[in-house]
């Protein structure tokens, strides 16, 4: 069994071709894979998309527009979750393409465009979307991102319970599919693992 942790900004294109590479990646897989996307917030994260994307890191009132915009995509994607994992899935992808892509601006009705689309239940994702737990739900994934050291949008943790080693294997999204399908493979020698961490 291989557990994914895919780490991601709920409106960035990349993020969305990445997801779509792991999917590639485990599609003809024998082996059970659970792949999980967690989209992630905080402070240090957000510095490093600013500087990677060649944003104004001094511009305060950027800054804060940007992390409550994300914040309030990432209770979406959550609140989108409970309806199903390929709900919330659905969710994630129509909303990278269409505000990372597509470059629409995030706003209530374009979430509820995306629910319309997706035939997801309104009246329910509305209750849960304004409910605590799903801010609860959005602090435990904020918890296993910096438990994991998780630093920047578009990260993956890969544990491999099939494999010889016994810890997660923390790589880039946007590494090859070669790569990718090398961690889900059932033998794979600690000493070749330890060289994909990266510190």
């Amino acid at each position: 069994m291989v557990e994914i942790y895919l780490f991601v900004n709920p409106l960035d294109e990349l993020c969305l071709l990445s997801e779509q590479r792991f999917l590639e990646a485990i599609e003809n897989e024998e082996t059970k894979v659970y792949l999980k996307l967690i989209p992630i917030l905080n402070p240090l994260i957000i510095h490093h998309y600013l500087i990677d994307n060649n944003y104004p890191t001094n511009d305060l009132v950027f800054r804060n527009h940007l992390i409550e915009t994300v914040y309030s995509a990432c209770l979406d994607v959550k609140a989108a979750q409970l309806q199903g994992k390929k709900m919330g899935r659905k969710f994630l992808f129509h909303l990278q393409n269409l505000v990372g892509k597509e470059k629409m601006a995030y706003s209530d009705e374009l979430v509820d465009m995306i629910l319309t689309k997706i035939n997801a239940d309104k009246e329910t994702f509305k209750l849960d979307r304004q409910s605590k737990i799903i801010k609860e739900f959005f602090k435990i994934d904020q918890q296993i991102a910096n438990e994991m050291g998780v630093n920047r949008f578009a990260k993956a943790v890969i544990f491999n319970y099939d494999s010889t080693r016994n810890f997660g294997v923390l790589i880039d999204a946007f590494s090859s599919t070669d790569l990718i399908k090398q961690l889900l493979k059932v033998e794979h020698t600690q000493t070749n693992c330890a060289k994909l961490l990266e510190y």
